[in-house]
């Protein structure tokens, strides 16, 4: 029995055995305002990396995430910056607003075949976002940016890395991603992609060759998936 949504030109779900998820803005909403404090954090550190003033440092917080995907990149290679230190400091955020997501849990777990986090964060920082959402112990593995050997996505070499470590064929996974253009990498290798667009993106939208299909919220998308499954 597999997966379709009559709705959405028949698209089967049949074939898929791994369940790939992004993290940050996927597994929770804009709402739990965690990486408008990331990004914050990221300033702080190049401010005192630095010792600059905050608008300069978000310059080139910006500079940097435009030039090497993300603000690390050019850390660490223009300055020769520790990244397990940078990510430490970045990634210690309040997370009060993330709230347990029980139904999420039970809808994930429900999907045949193997669950995964594919993600620009650590796996640290990832593990504290499931555990507070709740969703500790769903997912197979985490495939986190110092897997990627610090080359972030939309970098096609990580997606190579987590195929080949993972074991993953590629033209049996669908990957769920807030970042439309993460998704096109993805397409090319042949996945299934869904994009969960929060409408704060203007670089791209649902008629996007590599975007397969375009959802607002993952777990009303999976309730809907599952509950058309049952009637099939």
């Amino acid at each position: 029995m597999g997966f379709r949504l009559g709705g959405w030109m028949h698209l089967s779900f049949s074939h898929i055995d791994n369940w790939i998820f992004d993290l940050d803005l996927t597994l929770y909403g804009p709402e739990a305002n965690i990486m408008a404090q990331v990004r914050d954090r990221i300033a702080l550190y190049v401010e005192r990396f630095f010792n600059i003033d905050s608008d300069a440092a978000h310059q080139i917080r910006h500079a940097y995430w435009k030039k090497y995907g993300t603000t690390l990149g050019g850390l660490m290679t223009e300055h020769a910056v520790d990244p397990h230190g940078y990510l430490d400091f970045v990634h210690d955020v309040d997370m009060t607003l993330l709230q347990p997501a029980a139904d999420l849990r039970d809808q994930i777990e429900a999907l045949p075949g193997r669950k995964l986090i594919f993600t620009n964060a650590d796996a640290p920082y990832a593990q504290r976002v499931l555990t507070t959402r709740g969703l500790d112990g769903v997912f197979e593995d985490i495939f986190d940016i110092h897997r990627m050997q610090h080359l972030p996505k939309p970098a096609s070499a990580s997606y190579d890395r987590l195929c080949t470590e993972l074991h993953i064929d590629p033209t049996r996974a669908l990957f769920v991603e807030d970042s439309a253009h993460n998704l096109g990498p993805a397409k090319a290798l042949g996945m299934t992609t869904i994009w969960v667009n929060h409408d704060v993106e203007a670089d791209s939208g649902g008629e996007e060759p590599f975007i397969d299909h375009e959802i607002a919220d993952l777990s009303g998308w999976l309730c809907a998936l599952h509950a058309i499954e049952r009637t099939i």
